[in-house]
């Protein structure tokens, strides 16, 4: 039998990767060597990659965007752990990494049901949310670096470096939902790149902590991207439903930054 052969059902794939999850989970916490961490997130990165080879994909869905999905939201929800202090945040975060990662298995059809359309729209949704929570815990990584002067060095490489990844993943989503790669794109993402570093600058500047100085980062991003996205497809922007999104998320963040947010 050759690896070709093998085809794991997606539901199996997800309880493996359970168990790995909460392995990482027991592991990290015992963790005090930056290069033993670095080790256990290549491992849990190459774990998926084995799944992902052997578990069935339509032709119409790419095994690499799923281990980039999972990459980018591996990467982010690491940070997150490794810098929240409060125990329940930090109990919800292991339950998002364990969980998150297991449903975009399930989302996929198994082998015997073939091609199915209609699992294509959950399945891309639900890694642009992995994504977008990544984004999260890469700009709260960043913020804290920047805040407590983790790293000796200049805090605009910082926030250059975020702000490049940011861009990247911007272009990467507005290509898995149909928009056409041409110069409106390139010219569109170095907008949202440049847009991107200013808040993050101004967030800086604010006397916000670290955490909701990346929720709302993200949060402005996911609404210009939104926007972006609309306008950049041939259909264009529906305004009427858009402006009561937009309104509905004004009045959100204005609550956000009222009743939740911890003033310094």
């Amino acid at each position: 039998m050759t690896l070709k052969s093998l085809s794991l059902h997606p539901k199996f794939a997800g309880f493996l990767d359970v168990v790995v999850g909460l392995l990482f989970l027991f592991a990290i916490k015992r963790v005090s060597l930056w290069w033993v961490l670095l080790i256990y997130i290549v491992a849990r990165l190459i774990l998926w990659m084995v799944l992902i080879r052997l578990v069935y994909y339509p032709q119409n869905l790419k095994r690499f965007w799923h281990l980039l999905t999972l990459a980018a939201f591996h990467l982010g929800t690491v940070i997150l752990l490794l810098f929240v202090e409060w125990r329940p945040s930090w109990y919800l975060i292991s339950l998002v990494y364990v969980i998150f990662p297991v449903i975009s298995f399930w989302l996929l059809p198994a082998k015997s049901e073939g091609h199915m359309s209609f699992a294509m729209k959950p399945y891309r949704r639900w890694r642009f949310w992995m994504s977008t929570f990544g984004l999260f815990g890469l700009w709260s990584g960043t913020f804290a670096a920047v805040f407590l002067q983790i790293l000796n060095i200049n805090y605009w490489f910082l926030l250059i470096g975020a702000s490049l990844i940011t861009t990247a993943i911007t272009m990467w989503w507005w290509k898995e939902y149909g928009v056409e790669k041409n110069s409106r794109l390139l010219w569109w993402t170095g907008c949202v790149g440049i847009f991107v570093l200013e808040i993050a600058w101004v967030m800086f500047r604010w006397p916000l902590g670290y955490f909701a100085s990346a929720m709302i980062l993200v949060w402005f991003w996911y609404d210009i991207w939104l926007l972006a996205r609309f306008h950049l497809l041939p259909a264009g922007i529906n305004w009427p439903k858009q402006i009561l999104f937009f309104i509905t998320n004004g009045i959100l963040l204005i609550a956000f930054l009222i009743l939740i947010v911890k003033w310094k």
